[in-house]
């Protein structure tokens, strides 16, 4: 079947709930229209990429891990020391709505009286409003608890959200102090404080997870969310030699035996000094840089009274997958087509 949208939205604008109740009658619920052979699917190139770097990792002898995508600030500060100002520009800041704290007045219960004109439930909404206000109802339990506890139909519940409590659709949201990770070393330094005081040493592990990242703007190489395939290695004795040596094996696999390490001109803090590099592979006759690899600077371990040397390499799944592919546009590849 196919809908008239148009139809539907301009209906929609004059009376939401009616619209949306009317427009079920659209799905169908009974038969059997469709078959479901067994069929190989198409897969995507970069989830393809993220299963590589996973097989090689294991085969090396690293452990995965499951690292948290939402940090506090604080922890870049304790990371980056007096460049945390700078790495926090790129960073997304969460915020929330602040729950309000809302009465029944007499023009709110007009309102209410024209959505159910028997409405008798006054109290017991003012509870819930309270509830919902203390956080003991989660706001996607909100409508389902007004259903329930005042015996009233879903589209009642929400027709009366909308007419009566327009003070939710004015709630601004106000920023917390948590972020959304914008390097995997925001969330290795806190992680491997922990796991030392319970495991020996080495400690060999990785983890393939987001990036999100407040870029300047999304072009052909770079998206406000990317996949980092990230490595850490915690020893005694290791050198930045030995990372050069691990960069190489891993990206053999890939079929890369040309490999370029350049240290940066200048280090992020988080990074021992010149002990930050970047790594290039040939795409299309350019240098492209898909790693980092580096000894996190003792200063920073410091503050997580970690103890020991630790190495850091992470690729960038998406670069590697572009290259993989002969893709010239990231956006290609993760949206299908140019942004």
């Amino acid at each position: 079947m196919e809908f008239n949208a148009k139809d539907i939205k301009e209906k929609a604008k004059v009376d939401y709930e009616k619209t949306w109740l009317e427009t079920a009658s659209l799905l169908t619920k009974k038969g059997r229209k469709m078959q479901w052979p067994k069929s190989l699917g198409k897969k995507h190139p970069i989830i393809e990429t993220e299963l590589k770097f996973r097989e090689i990792f294991l085969n090396l002898g690293f452990e995965e891990t499951i690292l948290p995508t939402i940090i506090p600030d604080t922890e870049v500060y304790k990371q980056y020391g007096p460049e945390a100002p700078l790495i926090l520009d790129r960073v997304f800041y969460l915020g929330g709505l602040n729950r309000q704290e809302l009465g029944i007045s007499k023009d709110k219960e007009q309102q209410i009286s024209k959505v159910i004109p028997e409405f008798s439930g006054f109290d017991k909404l003012s509870t819930i409003l309270r509830n919902y206000k203390k956080g003991e109802i989660e706001a996607d339990d909100f409508v389902e608890t007004m259903v329930r506890e005042l015996n009233i139909k879903e589209e009642q519940a929400t027709q009366i959200i909308d007419r009566a409590f327009p003070e939710f659709k004015g709630l601004n949201p106000t920023s917390t102090n948590l972020t959304l990770r914008s390097h995997m070393t925001a969330s290795w330094f806190p992680f491997l404080s922990k796991l030392q005081r319970k495991r020996k040493l080495l400690l060999k592990l990785f983890s393939i997870g987001s990036r999100i990242r407040r870029e300047q703007k999304q072009d052909e190489r770079h998206l406000f969310v990317s996949t980092s395939a990230s490595i850490v290695v915690m020893a005694k004795d290791i050198t930045l030699e030995d990372g050069f040596d691990l960069t190489k094996k891993i990206l053999r696999e890939f079929g890369y035996t040309k490999v370029k390490i350049v240290a940066k001109k200048t280090t992020s803090k988080y990074y021992a000094p010149g002990m930050d590099l970047e790594v290039f592979v040939n795409f299309n006759g350019k240098d492209l840089e898909i790693a980092n690899l580096g000894f996190y600077s003792p200063v920073s371990l410091a503050n997580y009274k970690i103890w020991y040397p630790v190495l850091n390499l992470g690729f960038g799944v998406e670069r590697m997958a572009m290259i993989l592919t002969g893709t010239k546009d990231i956006r290609d590849l993760v949206y299908g087509e140019v942004a």
